[in-house]
């Protein structure tokens, strides 16, 4: 077995998120000029302010379909799947901000962002890619109990990948 750690403290997340080309199009139509989310669309960005607890999880994948025909049988096929990624900042993060831009970037807009991200975990010493998603659940403004909560969030990819560490 080889000496890894689990610490999670130490894993980077880098999110790009550009147009999906409808809203260039669309900018002479509507009026609204990308050029003012210059400094988000296109520029890779590092999360940060994670939540202590469950900083990003990703739902389990299913593989296959398994059915059992009537005379006992079985078959197995392969079945596309979503990869949803869930991830908790602390509200004072620069990355609560970041999220609330795209967010409001796609309400301007009336589109979604394509969001690609890459994740290095130098614990494990393990790179993934995710690849082809959108920011698909949204918490406006944090909980307030004594302090004020983290805030979650959902992206959703249609690929997760392993990548180069």
């Amino acid at each position: 077995m080889v000496n890894r750690s689990i610490t999670s403290a130490n894993s980077v997340l880098v999110v790009t998120a550009s147009s999906r080309g409808v809203a260039n199009s669309l900018s002479g139509i509507t009026g609204i000029d990308l050029g003012q989310f210059s400094s988000i669309l296109g520029v890779p960005y590092e999360l940060e302010g994670w939540a202590a607890d469950r900083a990003f999880a990703v739902s389990a994948q299913t593989t296959s379909e398994i059915v059992l025909g009537v005379d006992g049988q079985a078959h197995f096929g392969w079945v596309p799947n979503l990869v949803q990624f869930d991830f908790s900042v602390m509200p004072d993060s620069d990355t609560a901000e970041f999220m609330e831009t795209i967010y409001s970037i796609q309400q301007t807009l009336r589109e979604t962002l394509e969001m690609n991200a890459t994740l290095k975990i130098p614990a494990l010493q393990r790179g993934y890619a995710l690849i082809n998603g959108a920011l698909t659940n949204y918490t406006p403004l944090p909980a307030h109990h004594r302090v004020q909560a983290a805030q979650t969030f959902q992206m959703t990819f249609t690929k997760a990948l392993p990548a180069p560490y």
